[in-house]
């Protein structure tokens, strides 16, 4: 039996996950990420973590998977952009390092397509052989399977599903562009649309449910305030419904999956998943349902998909070079 364990490297903490071939987390790890004393501090916490995992399980690894929230270079083998990390990452040959220090391979992967991964080869993709994955958290990021395998692009870099213009001469997002849907659909657009709110005085029962303070918003308090009813909260959520829904069509049109994933804390609020299916089934145009029907699932994996789907991408290379070596 092989083992593998899998990193998810996140702006405030690292996971770990030791995992099977079946994809059953057998042992479950995290650490602060610190990513404000430096790159190199972020790396030997990584290595760290993964040799106690090590240390902790009895048996032995095989191989090790990392997801980072940002650009890689798979080519090369580089991390090209860490956005949310004050240190310069770009040029950093992550894997190498990791490697030197823990004396396996590893292998790295962007943190949303591994979550896009771990629900095709574990999760609520495993029947799916054609579909996007978009995780709604600090920002909002995709990935693509077609023909089940997962669609990295030229250089590694496909699925910033995040990235679509649905507002076009919107707000600055953090990539550059303007009116990316990360712009209106993640965690913090929720919140500030929430600020907007509460700060012209309309009446809506979020101000009391944080006693004023409009440091305790977040989607969280959103989605509770649409359960009850709250019209400002349920506004907020049928904005970014709408938005999503528009990003799913572009989708829809360009690739023609058989389902969307959604994933990350936004995503678990059924309001708001139940608005974007209704969204949907409101506007069924371009194809026939016998060609064009898109099931919406949420994922299973929530905080653990990008650990998991780490440790998955670490079986398939592992396998894959495998299969080279008895070639």
């Amino acid at each position: 039996m092989l083992y593998f364990i899998g990193i998810d490297l996140g702006g405030t903490n690292i996971k770990a996950v030791a995992i099977d071939k079946q994809g059953t987390v057998l042992i479950e790890r995290k650490t602060l990420t610190n990513a404000h004393l430096g790159k190199e501090e972020v790396i030997k916490r990584i290595a760290d973590l993964i040799l106690e995992v090590k240390m902790a399980f009895k048996y032995p690894v095989s191989a090790v998977g990392v997801t980072i929230p940002g650009v890689i270079n798979m080519k090369e083998g580089t991390v090209e952009l860490l956005p949310n990390f004050p240190d310069q990452w770009k040029g950093v040959v992550l894997g190498t390092i990791l490697t030197d220090i823990i004396k396996l391979p590893v292998y790295i992967l962007n943190d949303a397509r591994a979550a896009t991964y771990s629900e095709k080869k574990f999760g609520v993709a495993r029947d799916y052989d054609h579909f996007v994955s978009l995780i709604f958290g600090t920002g909002v990021g995709g990935g693509i399977v077609h023909d089940g395998q997962l669609l990295l692009g030229s250089r590694g870099a496909a699925g910033e599903l995040g990235h679509q213009v649905v507002v076009p001469n919107g707000m600055l997002c953090g990539c550059g562009n303007r009116g990316c849907l990360e712009t209106v659909a993640s965690g913090p657009a929720i919140a500030t649309a929430a600020h907007r709110y509460i700060k012209q005085g309309i009446a809506t029962r979020m101000r009391t449910m944080i006693q004023g303070d409009l440091n305790q918003i977040t989607p969280e308090i959103v989605d509770q305030a649409a359960r009850e009813g709250d019209e400002a909260a349920l506004e907020i959520f049928k904005s970014v419904a709408a938005y999503i829904c528009n990003a799913i069509l572009n989708l829809k049109a360009i690739l023609n999956p058989e389902a969307v994933i959604l994933g990350g804390g936004v995503a678990q609020s059924e309001i708001l998943v139940q608005m974007i299916q209704e969204g949907l089934d409101q506007n069924k145009v371009l194809f026939p349902d016998s060609v064009g029907e898109i099931h919406i699932l949420q994922s299973k994996f929530h905080d653990l998909s990008g650990a998991i789907g780490a440790g998955a991408w670490a079986i398939y290379l592992t396998e894959k070079n495998m299969s080279y070596i008895e070639d």
